[in-house]
């Protein structure tokens, strides 16, 4: 599956677009909501912090949703990732990202790759 973004009606679809491809490889609806969550947030930072688009990418290998986010910019992943606060507006969406995946990390190709384990 792949899905251009290039503005938030566009995130909406390909958001939309991953939900319905995964129920229809019957990955469990937790599954699907938080590939839902990563996908989001992390296709947000590349709209925000590289240069306005993205790709999307997604397939199940092995028993978990690998998410592929490549964008035209380079911007990397802090060394540490620790949640900002509770009410803050900014700087909880790579925490969500960490917290709900087997692991997040940049690849030589400038993408996020981010492995979500379909069963917990």
């Amino acid at each position: 599956m792949i899905f251009q973004v290039k503005d938030c009606a566009a995130l909406q679809t390909a958001l939309d677009g991953l939900c319905e491809e995964l129920a229809v490889l019957q990955v469990n609806q937790d599954c699907i909501f938080d590939c839902k969550l990563v996908a989001c947030e992390l296709l947000g930072n590349a709209l925000k912090h590289g240069g306005g688009r993205a790709d999307l990418q997604a397939e199940v290998q092995g028993g978990c949703v690998v998410l592929k986010v490549l964008s035209k910019t380079v911007f990397q992943l802090p060394k540490q990732i620790e949640c900002s606060g509770l009410l803050a507006e900014n700087g909880r969406g790579l925490f969500l990202v960490n917290t709900l995946c087997e692991g997040a990390m940049y690849t030589e190709e400038n993408a996020i790759v981010a492995k979500i384990r379909i069963e917990k």
